[in-house]
């Protein structure tokens, strides 16, 4: 797992790469698909949100779940490292990766 260059998550899952734009906006970004990824704005003042993206249309617009609003700086990484990893299990699965299907066995 790569290890985070920012303050506050420590690890995010391999096959994402970080991007660091400045300290307050920072995307982490799916390797097979550049249009999936998880941005963390703080750059409206002292509230953050963070915004899942699932794609990116023809047009350059993104698909936005529901973006995370009025979230402390803590709050902000505690719920973009979760939704990385939510993001990547259900991709894991979809991809039918034996880590994320339970079918990885020990021998």
């Amino acid at each position: 797992m790569p290890e985070s260059k920012t303050e506050l998550l420590d690890y995010y899952p391999a096959g994402w790469t970080e991007h660091i734009h400045d300290d307050y906006y920072i995307e982490w970004v799916y390797d097979d698909d550049e249009s999936i990824f998880v941005r963390l704005d703080g750059t409206m003042g002292d509230d953050y949100s963070v915004i899942p993206v699932t794609g990116v249309n023809e047009d350059g617009e993104e698909f936005v779940t529901k973006p995370i609003s009025r979230l402390s700086r803590e709050e902000a990484f505690e719920s973009a490292g979760a939704l990385i990893y939510a993001m990547n299990g259900t991709i894991g699965r979809l991809n039918n990766e034996p880590e994320f299907t339970g079918d990885e066995h020990d021998e």
